[in-house]
């Protein structure tokens, strides 16, 4: 068996680890300034927050049989994750990367067109005016979603919030991995 497969069949497991991790990076964080909080423990979230984000789609490319997990696994492993990475995340420039990004873009749609009779007709500085219009308009956008995406990350971040979720990854988790609700873990008990 692909190693994949065999983390992908065994993702209960996968969730109680990253579950243990995040329970006390959970309380870490309730406890301890945002300095002082442990490093080790902060890395070793990260790196589950990563396996877990990236379980869903290892299991529905692995997995083919109907039943082995449902949906709702799916989404408490998505967000799950982003209250392990929310911290990580949040210090990523989004606006920064996106208004680079699409600089980059219109440079090289520019220099496509320039060799064209539309590109010829085109003046230089209106096209000058025109990229960094876009590019403007297009960090004030970033900008706020930005500010939205940092605010939801902030609230999944708060040491609560991280121990609360990861309690449920948790026992979700080991419910389903000692096979006593099958894959349905704690949906067995909400019905």
């Amino acid at each position: 068996m692909p190693i994949l497969h065999i983390v992908a069949v065994r993702y209960a497991l996968v969730l109680v680890l990253c579950g243990l991790l995040g329970v006390a990076l959970g309380i870490n964080r309730t406890m301890k300034r945002r300095e002082k909080e442990n490093l080790l423990l902060q890395m070793l979230s990260a790196l589950g927050g990563i396996v877990v984000l990236g379980m869903p789609l290892v299991m529905v490319l692995q997995i083919n049989q109907k039943g082995v997990y449902t949906a709702a696994t799916v989404l408490l492993m998505i967000v799950f994750s982003l209250c392990l990475l929310a911290r990580p995340l949040k210090k990523i420039p989004i606006a920064f990367i996106v208004v680079t990004a699409a600089g980059v873009g219109l440079l090289w749609v520019a220099m496509k067109f320039r060799g064209t009779t539309l590109g010829g007709s085109i003046s230089m500085e209106l096209g000058i005016v025109a990229v960094i219009v876009i590019l403007a308009v297009l960090f004030v956008l970033s900008f706020m979603v930005e500010t939205f995406v940092d605010a939801v990350l902030s609230a999944l971040g708060w040491g609560a919030v991280v121990t609360i979720v990861s309690a449920v990854a948790l026992v979700h988790g080991t419910l389903i991995a000692t096979r006593i609700t099958g894959p349905e873990g704690l949906q067995f008990f909400i019905r």
